[in-house]
């Protein structure tokens, strides 16, 4: 599982602040690790240089593989408190999407995404549904 780390301009990230989220997140999902192919926090100062209440927000987007990624969101004072915030969101949203996965009988690591059938084809009007519905009728004219 990689730990991607994005920031606005008003949020400084140093190796003390990376170091911070890789810790939280492996700590927060490591039981999920096997199933992730990605983990990506973006860091943001809502109401930028002014002062504000709960105004970090911390987005953290998890990508289960072969699956729809998830995101999680929280705004506190501080960018740890947002970070903690988000991943405790993000393991009940991870425990709850697994779950379903397992209640369903799917594998996660083998699932496949179903597609919408495509270019379906339709009965002609007027067709009863019968096996005649998808063939073609061709008028006969005198030549």
């Amino acid at each position: 599982m990689r730990t991607q780390i994005n920031s606005d301009k008003n949020i400084n990230v140093d190796t003390r602040v990376i170091h911070f989220v890789e810790d939280e997140a492996h700590r927060a999902l490591s039981r999920f690790a096997s199933k992730l192919t990605r983990i990506e926090v973006h860091l943001s100062d809502v109401n930028s240089h002014k002062f504000g209440t709960n105004d970090k927000r911390c987005v953290i987007e998890a990508r289960p593989a072969r699956h729809r990624p998830l995101s999680a969101i929280n705004r506190a004072p501080t960018v740890r408190q947002a970070v903690r915030g988000a991943l405790d969101k993000m393991s009940s949203a991870l425990e709850s999407f697994f779950g379903r996965l397992r209640k369903r009988g799917e594998d996660t690591v083998t699932a496949t995404r179903h597609r919408p059938a495509i270019g379906r084809r339709r009965a002609p009007a007027g067709s009863n549904g019968s096996a005649e519905a998808g063939r073609v009728k061709r008028r006969h004219t005198k030549r």
